[in-house]
């Protein structure tokens, strides 16, 4: 299976939403972060962009969803399925932000 790149908007907005939404998503197998193709080393998705591998497009929304209602927050959702590669310019080292644990999914960024 491919891997499915989700981004989320939370319609609140506020921080206090999203580090809930953000542990509900990553109990749920998504992660924020890739490693570089050539470099090896992990970078950070941009803001709101999450990856899972090995899950079905229709299965990472519903997972989203179910992440959404877990947290208790509206949220609009945009998944999109690549089985080639994916390129994305600019993307940062990951450092770890307070309050929030990395998870790194293995990926040609």
């Amino acid at each position: 299976m491919a891997r499915t790149f989700i981004h989320v908007e939370l319609v609140q907005g506020d921080e206090d939403a999203s580090v809930p939404f953000w542990t509900a998503m990553q109990e749920a197998g998504f992660a924020r972060t890739v490693k570089g193709r050539r470099s090896h080393r992990t970078l950070r998705l941009p803001s709101g962009m999450y990856v899972i591998d090995d899950t079905t497009p229709v299965d990472a929304l519903e997972l989203t969803r179910g992440a959404a209602r877990t947290a208790k927050v509206e949220a609009r959702i945009f998944c999109l399925p690549v089985a080639g590669d994916v390129r994305f310019g600019n993307l940062m080292l990951d450092e770890p932000i307070a309050g929030e644990a990395s998870a790194t999914v293995p990926a040609e960024a």
